[in-house]
């Protein structure tokens, strides 16, 4: 499948099937246990997952093969690159509170229907509010944004991310998806993900088995960044990804989770049900590991988030980074 496919894949389930089995052998013969965290993401119907040894420089994937190829809805995993965009430009205090009330209307609208209250931004990132974060992007403009946020994405910043915006198109550029909806594909939003938690750059070969995973020297505000890591910690001790912590067997992580309607329509000119993923880094403040998966369905606090600490759990045993 090509990168310019888009999610859901129409067609090559015998070339995903293929593709797994050849990334499966390729970590079987690492030494990865047949029954382990590899097959956990089998399990799960077109779930894939990259999960990476940040101290051995390995990246093994699992699952769907042709997800990682394929352009996705970034969705919540464009909050901690707004957030860190905010700092940088100073538009944002950390200590800053904003009203969530919750889905009410048009101009409310919050997964969270309740409401959150008043949060700051590390709850925000925490509980990833989506009404706090659609109250604060008019702050930026969308070169300040792209300008920011740059040194993190390898690869050039989609058409459509770039062409110009009216103010209230920007304004609404956040809750329409339109920072993130088309623009990359899952393994570069990983990526960015990635080198935005670890504060360098981190990348690897295009490929469908274990691959070198590489790190690149420091870069990025150290402010904003710690910023930004101080929402990711909190996620874990008490925000979205509290089950993740669960099933890992600690809280000790920096952790992203995102739910989101595929912008894309199927061959019957549907919108397919939603899409979740979710990033996982242990430990905090000098991470060995992580996981970055994909889920095609549900929400990723309940669905995505429990298997991806299962997932980060039994790769850490197997590489003899946890009893």
């Amino acid at each position: 499948m090509s990168v310019s496919s888009t999610w859901p894949p129409r067609e090559g389930r015998r070339q995903a099937i293929l593709v797994f089995a050849l990334a499966l052998g390729a970590v079987a013969v690492a030494g990865a246990p047949p029954d382990d965290w590899t097959a956990r993401v089998v399990r799960e119907p077109g779930a894939y997952a990259l999960v990476g040894d940040l101290v051995a420089g390995r990246l093994y994937p699992a699952g769907e093969g042709a997800v990682g190829g394929t352009r996705v809805p970034a969705g919540s995993w464009v909050k901690p690159f707004l957030a860190y965009a905010l700092v940088v430009c100073g538009h944002i205090g950390e200590d800053e509170t904003i009203l969530c009330e919750g889905w009410r209307d048009p101009q409310h609208r919050c997964w969270y229907g309740p409401g959150h209250g008043r949060l700051n931004l590390e709850q925000a990132l925490a509980q990833s509010c989506n009404a706090w974060f659609r109250r604060v992007t008019p702050r930026l403009n969308p070169d300040q944004y792209r300008e920011a946020v740059a040194p993190f994405f390898p690869v050039s910043w989609s058409a459509s991310a770039a062409e110009p915006v009216t103010a209230k198109q920007w304004a609404d550029a956040f809750m329409d998806g339109r920072l993130t909806a088309q623009s990359l594909t899952f393994e570069s939003w990983s990526r960015a993900l990635a080198a935005l938690v670890m504060g360098r750059r981190v990348d690897w070969p295009a490929g469908t088995g274990a691959r070198k995973l590489i790190l690149g020297p420091p870069m990025g505000d150290p402010a904003a960044l710690a910023a930004v890591r101080k929402g990711l910690r909190a996620a874990a001790a008490g925000g979205t990804a509290v089950e993740l912590s669960r099933r890992f067997g600690s809280d000790d992580l920096w952790v992203k989770t995102s739910s989101s309607q595929s912008p894309h329509r199927d061959a019957t000119g549907r919108r397919p049900d939603e899409v979740c993923m979710v990033a996982a880094f242990w430990p905090a403040g000098q991470p060995r590991a992580f996981v970055a998966l994909f889920v095609p369905r549900g929400m990723a606090a309940t669905t995505a988030a429990p298997l991806a600490g299962d997932v980060l759990r039994d790769f850490c045993r197997w590489r003899r980074m946890r009893p």
